[in-house]
């Protein structure tokens, strides 16, 4: 596919690939997933290096090359769809977040669910788009759907989407450049200028060039089909397609939600995620970090990290691991930033994370409140070394230091 490229292209995907090569997986290294690096950072070869190795990294954290083969999760699968429905050398996604109770969400689900699922269907795109990519030699993209029908003001809805929601898609968008080409949100409400005026701000120029918007009077239909295929695109938003039953809005392959979601299927502590009260409580200075240090024992057998974790803002997290017992005395740049440090919402529910690390040594977690100007931050953790049959291992935990 170089070939195809200009020189100014292949000279960064060169360097990218070179650069990246004991990180990049057979499944990952193609051309154009690098070239979307260089293009989401203008070319500049050093800084796409940087954002993609932070990137391979998060992958091998969370396994992105296999994520497909983890369960859905139920209630997201009924209660926050996403719909995956034309293609035409680009993907047609449909999000109906306008029928999406975001508080319910939040009240039911933990984070690192909602994060899996995200990855899930991001890995499942991305598995797509590579494959045209493969079959056209050329570089395909998304149009992102955002119907906004249904949704209604109300005193949290701020809140929800300058908080969770944002920080969500801050994530997907620093995991995955450049895979929208465009995204029209339709069917927005009045009260979208204040929303927008919220939003915007916090999201990268190049992303906020992406966005149109289109109030439920415009003719947004047409919009839509200025960029899809009739063909690709379900009735009910302008085009022809309709699913094996008839259905103009293709419920077979969208499940569009309708419903709140029942106050039986809020979370509830358990003892593997306890409440909050019963865990360590820090509270983080503004700009400042927290870091937790613990000497695992090396084993023959796999070791994973198991963190609790909850806060009510926006905090950030990163584990770095040394097979060298001098590191409790190194700072962080000089560790394995296994896995690398990025920002995640506060939620009502306390999270469980399990992840595999390299092994025995040192490892250190990191908590951070570098967002803030003034306000400190209480973080709540547990942290415990589990082996693959998620049973304890004995560590030792050294004194955690603040900065």
């Amino acid at each position: 596919m170089l070939e195809k490229f200009s020189e100014q292209d292949r000279d960064v995907v060169k360097f990218l690939r070179e650069q990246a090569s004991t990180l990049l997986t057979k499944t990952y290294d193609t051309d154009y997933n690098l070239l979307r690096w260089a293009q989401g950072y203008n070319h500049n070869a050093d800084e796409a290096l940087v954002h993609l190795t932070r990137h391979l990294k998060f992958r091998k954290y969370y396994d992105l090359d296999n994520i497909h083969e983890r369960k859905s999760d139920p209630i997201l699968e009924k209660y926050f769809p996403l719909g995956l429905v034309g293609k035409d050398n680009k993907l047609l996604v449909v999000e109906c977040a306008g029928r999406i109770d975001l508080q319910g969400i939040l009240l039911a689900v933990q984070l690192n669910t909602f994060l899996t699922q995200r990855f899930r269907f991001q890995e499942r795109m991305l598995s797509e788009i590579n494959r045209m990519e493969r079959e056209n030699g050329s570089q395909s993209s998304v149009t992102y759907i955002l119907d906004l029908e249904g949704l209604k003001l109300d005193s949290k809805l701020l809140n929800v989407v300058t908080g969770p929601y944002r920080i969500l898609w801050a994530s997907v968008y620093s995991n995955y450049p450049e895979w929208i080409d465009e995204m029209l949100v339709v069917n927005a409400p009045s009260f979208i200028a204040m929303l927008w005026k919220a939003i915007a701000p916090l999201l990268p120029e190049r992303t906020r060039n992406k966005v149109k918007i289109f109030s439920g009077s415009s003719d947004w239909k047409a919009e839509v089909l200025k960029r899809c295929t009739p063909e690709s695109v379900p009735v009910h938003w302008g085009g022809t397609k309709v699913d094996k039953n008839g259905d103009t809005k293709c419920r077979e392959i969208l499940n569009i939600p309708n419903d709140l979601i029942p106050k039986t299927l809020y979370w509830v502590p358990t003892p593997e995620a306890p409440k909050f009260s019963d865990l360590t409580k820090i509270v983080i200075v503004s700009g400042g970090n927290h870091v937790v240090t613990f000497r695992v024992p090396f084993s023959k057998d796999p070791i994973s990290i198991a963190i609790n974790r909850f806060c009510e803002r926006t905090y950030s997290m990163a584990v770095y691991h040394s097979d060298d017992d001098g590191a409790i005395d190194l700072d962080l740049h000089q560790m394995n930033d296994w896995a690398p440090d990025f920002d995640y919402p506060g939620m009502p529910t306390v999270d469980r994370v399990i992840a595999p690390i390299p092994g025995g040594g040192i490892v250190k977690v990191k908590f951070g409140n570098e967002q803030a100007w003034f306000r400190s931050l209480p973080v709540y953790y547990r942290i415990s070394f589990v082996n693959a049959c998620d049973q304890p291992i004995a560590y030792e935990c050294i004194a955690p230091t603040a900065a």
